[in-house]
Order: structure tokens, then sequence, then C-alpha cells
């Protein structure tokens, strides 16, 4: 049943596209939003779309930005010591680069870096604040990381196109992963030029007891702090009462 409306969605996409412009494409997700829940471990969000020509694919994935800090360790004799500091900020959570084939092979440099179809090349900030490291070095080891834990990643097998038109392509999202909103850009690629763009978003939000923790930590933090302060205290005289009563 899954499968007859997953076809019957792609018909309807594809009949979308083809009554638009030459070279265009259309996108629809199975689903606007992922819930976080106590119990989460991850999640799949599919992506359906069909485009109006025979022609090679990227789906670029990009989450809400995050703040980061970097330090570095240095060997002194026997001892590790702080070798120092910087805070990136402005940084995607995620950069996930789905395509047909190597993007390299799609697209000239000058087109991947204009349409922003490049790990190392999304905008942020570094600020360098001990150790006399340059910023490029900082920025490097940034992506280095990024890449190593699969944040940031390049897929060439990620999507699949069904007769030339029909695409369906799975973001899988680990079990930590930022709230807030993903972006979602589709380009259509021929002869290595963009030919045809569209854009979606889902959201990644936190619900029940977790989603009142979240807020309460982030939007009103002074108050959080002072009524988990308070809770420890109650929570350590109740304890120390209880085993005086014992004894």
């Amino acid at each position: 049943m899954k499968r007859c409306m997953q076809i019957f969605g792609l018909t309807l996409l594809l009949l979308a596209v083809r009554a638009g412009a030459e070279g265009g494409i259309v996108l629809e997700l199975e689903t606007d939003h992922v819930d976080i829940t106590s119990t989460f471990a991850g999640a799949e969000v599919r992506i359906l779309g069909a485009i109006d020509v025979a022609a090679d694919l990227i789906i670029k994935i990009t989450g809400p930005t995050q703040d980061v800090t970097l330090s570095r360790e240095v060997q002194r004799g026997p001892f590790w010591m702080g070798g120092g500091k910087a805070t990136v900020s402005g940084a995607p959570s995620v950069v996930y680069l789905y395509a047909t084939k190597p993007v390299a092979a799609m697209l000239p440099a000058a087109e991947r870096a204009r349409y922003g179809i490049e790990l190392e090349g999304v905008a942020l900030r570094i600020v360098p604040h001990t150790g006399g490291i340059s910023e490029d070095r900082w920025r490097r080891a940034f992506f280095r990381l990024k890449e190593r834990d699969r944040s940031y990643m390049e897929d060439d097998r990620a999507i699949t196109i069904t007769r030339n038109r029909l695409v369906i392509s799975d973001v899988k999202l680990p079990a930590e992963i930022e709230l807030g909103t993903y972006r979602i850009e589709a380009l259509v690629v021929r002869d290595a030029k963009v030919i045809g763009r569209d854009v979606s978003r889902f959201e990644v939000r936190q619900v029940g007891i977790g989603s009142w923790l979240w807020r309460a930590a982030h939007v009103h933090n002074w108050f959080f702090g002072v009524a988990c302060t308070f809770a420890a205290m109650a929570l350590g005289f109740g304890l120390n009462a209880a085993l005086h009563r014992r004894g």
C-alpha cells in the first residue's frame, strides 16, 4: 500500500513538473517534521521528486547553524597540555551532498562555488582564542572533524532516478542531531550547468517533557539553573533526613 502511494505521488509530481518550465524539478517530502523523544535513535526522511528532462541531480541537505569550540592538546614530555582554543560559529550542523555521480565530475569549480556545492565551502566564522594557531589551520581542523564523524559528507549513490524522471532519496538522520529547520535544495545538472532548482524544508523538534526541559534551559536559562540548584539541594536535605531517621 505504501509503495502504491509513493508511485501515485511521484506520478502527480511528474505531471506537475511537466506543466512547468524546461529543466524544472519538483520535490516533495514524506513528512515536514521529525519528532525527538526520549527513545529517539535516528530517523529517515524520504525525498520524492520528478524532473522533466533526463539529467543528473544534486541534493544538498543543510542543518541549522551551531557554535562549536575547538581545542588542541600538545604533549610536553609525559604530559598533555592545552595547545590552543578557537570558536567556530555560523557553520551548518550537517551538510549532506547527495548526487547521481561525483559532484566534481558534474560541475566545474566555478559553478560549485556559485551554488555552494562544496563541503569545505560553507560560510562560517572562526575566532582563535589562544595557542597562536592561524585561522586557516583551525578551519581545516573543523572540516576534518566534521567529515570524520560524517556530519559533512558526499554520497554519489544516495539518489535513485527511475525512467530518467522519478526521484527517490532517503535522508538518514543520526540519533544526535540539532533541533531546528533543515533545508533541502535540489539542482538539476546537464552539460555542466544547473538547469533546474527546487527547495524544501523539514523541522526537527523536541516533543514531550523533553520539549519543556529544552525550552526552559534555552529560553529561561537563568531560572532553569536556579530551579535545578534548589531541586538538588532539596533532594540532598531529603536524603540526609531519611538517613538520620533510619539511624
